[in-house]
């Protein structure tokens, strides 16, 4: 009985890792950002500034983002859940690894047009 204990919970205490990384949802939407109205509103959801060029008055007249798409799966981390209860815990050995190196990074640009004001989105475009 101990025994069977022991095992159950040395298998709970080493599920976690892979599906921590696939439930991580690294990124940002692109149609989170289609919904901001300045430049703040880019930075506080996760764009990177990568250049700009400012206008005659020194404002800000364009600037480009850099972003990934998110990489979170609800779906799969359940799935990662799963494997590690049906094999106690043996399917971290394989699962982790996968995960770390699983897909590439969905990059994308985003091209950011400023009214004269130099923070207010006049026109947004997305290059994948």
């Amino acid at each position: 009985m101990i025994r069977k204990l022991l095992i159950i919970l040395l298998s709970m205490s080493l599920t976690a890792c892979s599906v921590v990384m696939a439930a991580k949802g690294n990124g940002v939407n692109p149609k989170d950002l289609g919904n901001c109205k300045n430049r703040s509103c880019l930075i506080a959801a996760g764009a990177i500034p990568i250049d700009h060029t400012k206008g005659k008055k020194g404002r800000l007249s364009s600037e480009n983002f850099r972003a990934t798409m998110p990489t979170g799966s609800a779906a799969r981390a359940a799935m990662h859940g799963l494997l590690d209860v049906g094999t106690l815990g043996l399917w971290e050995v394989a699962g982790t690894p996968i995960e770390a190196v699983k897909g590439k990074k969905t990059g994308y640009v985003v091209a950011v047009k400023y009214d004269e004001d130099g923070s207010t989105i006049k026109h947004m475009s997305f290059h994948f």
